[in-house]
């Protein structure tokens, strides 16, 4: 396998921001062999299988320089270096090399490649059972008077590909990492460290399965990613083959949480790399609010807890979008506990109404001032051709004898005042049938009024 920098005749080695030194490299594929280095006498000693030691001589035990040296060179050590090591350990012509054409180099890389055409492996830090799962979650959440738990959880491996190349940088042998997703797209630098993998460690049972077709399928799309990330604009030039290919499983989580407070139980769906999961807030489908905290209103509905009020003339425990404000006490109550005031079109409580001393309708004691309510107050002067009055005396042909016409309006009636000689009249008309709800005459030289019986409105209205 080649080292050397890319040239016409070379095979091309693509770029990449993911790479390590051939020691770091070594570390893991030691580790992934399971071979274990002992540390003695400031010697790490790797003791070989019988298997391997054909290669090595018949050597029962290597010495290798897994430390990383002043100069940061982690492959061949220079000739000082040599002789510090043969001076603190007299054995310095024992201690393999670790550059990749190396004999030891040579050895790892085809012991790891004999593992299968993919190396399988996990992120080191990756919740791997569903109660990992749940407890990350249920820590984020309140439920007052309630519990979080899991409605269903599955785990799900999916195959990432990770190609390696030998390269050299500067006249440094280094080792180039590319990715590629199990969809068989380039893997973002952001995502790499997210997935966490560049940290992977040997799955100890046995791997999940995939068809040798999706992994061909899926180590042609990663060379063909990898040939895309050369810069080499030699149309001669050939793509580098990679030193060892891995399979690191990366495991994606759905499911949904329950929440449950008494009898009534809300849900949330989840679904995300296992290794990134986060709670997200709760979002009420009544409110529309979102929350980690949830509580329950008095009949058994789950909100944020933000959202769950009392009402202030019962004390239940309510949603607070069915409270309304009395706009003459200011207490927050439920809806049926108050009615709508004709005059002012604001929610008020039954009991802080009155009739208005002028009109006689039923008003909120806000719209009530020296004797009479805001629409008694401003009546304002109209002419006869205006609809309203038009309306009104088209029904009641009596008061087109009354002249001087004043009128103003509430949601529900018409309240118009006239006179004529030195009388003046009040009348009250219903919008819709044009019924007459009050009818009252007095005096233009003095503010009381005197009620007109139902027996007498013909003699005014007709």
């Amino acid at each position: 396998m080649s080292s050397s920098l890319p040239t016409a005749s070379a095979p091309v080695v693509p770029n990449s921001n993911h790479r390590e030194t051939t020691i770091e490299f070594a570390r893991w594929a030691l580790a992934q062999l399971e071979l274990d280095v002992e540390v003695t006498g400031g010697v790490e000693r790797l003791q070989l299988p019988e298997a391997d030691q054909a290669s090595f001589e018949g050597r029962s035990e290597l010495k290798l320089p897994l430390q990383e040296t002043a100069a940061g060179d982690f492959s061949r050590p220079s000739d000082r270096e040599a002789s510090d090591i043969e001076a603190s350990h007299r054995e310095a012509s024992d201690i393999e090399t670790l550059d990749l054409e190396s004999r030891f180099g040579r050895w790892l890389v085809e012991r790891l490649n004999a593992l299968g055409p993919a190396v399988p492996v996990r992120p080191a830090e990756q919740p791997t059972a569903v109660n990992d799962i749940a407890q990350r979650l249920f820590a984020a959440y309140q439920v007052d008077g309630g519990q979080v738990h899991l409605g269903g959880c599955q785990l799900t491996d999916y195959p990432f590909l990770r190609l390696s190349f030998a390269a050299q940088e500067n006249g440094r042998e280094e080792i180039r990492h590319v990715f590629v997703a199990h969809d068989g797209s380039s893997v973002s630098d952001q995502l790499v460290h997210e997935l966490g993998l560049l940290e992977v460690e040997p799955i100890v049972k046995l791997p999940p399965r995939i068809d040798d077709s999706a992994l061909q399928a899926l180590i042609t799309a990663g060379r063909r990613v990898a040939a895309q990330t050369t810069t080499s604009r030699d149309p001669t030039a050939t793509a580098a083959e990679p030193m060892v290919i891995v399979l690191v499983w990366v495991k994606h989580a759905s499911g949904k949480l329950q929440f449950t407070i008494g009898e009534t139980t809300v849900t949330l769906p989840f679904s995300g790399w296992a290794r990134l999961l986060k709670a997200q807030p709760y979002t009420s489908v009544r409110s529309g609010a979102s929350s980690f905290h949830l509580a329950a209103t008095d009949d058994g509905q789950i909100d944020t807890f933000d959202q769950i009020a009392v009402c202030q003339q019962s004390g239940k425990r309510v949603l607070q979008q069915e409270l309304v404000a009395c706009s003459v006490t200011g207490k927050h109550v439920l809806e049926e506990f108050t009615e709508m005031c004709p005059v002012s079109g604001k929610p008020c409580l039954v009991e802080e109404f009155a009739n208005c001393p002028t009109c006689q309708q039923r008003v909120s004691r806000r719209v009530i001032e020296n004797g009479a309510c805001t629409a008694c107050r401003q009546l304002a002067k109209i002419k006869k051709d205006d609809p309203r009055l038009v309306w009104i005396l088209g029904e009641h042909a009596g008061l087109d004898r009354w002249n001087h016409w004043q009128l103003s309006e509430t949601k529900d009636v018409y309240i118009a005042l006239a006179s004529r000689w030195t009388r003046r009249l009040l009348v009250v008309v219903d919008k819709e049938t044009l019924a007459v709800h009050y009818l009252a005459t007095g005096s233009k030289l003095g503010n009381s009024w005197s009620l007109v019986g139902e027996s007498s409105f013909a003699e005014i209205l007709q």
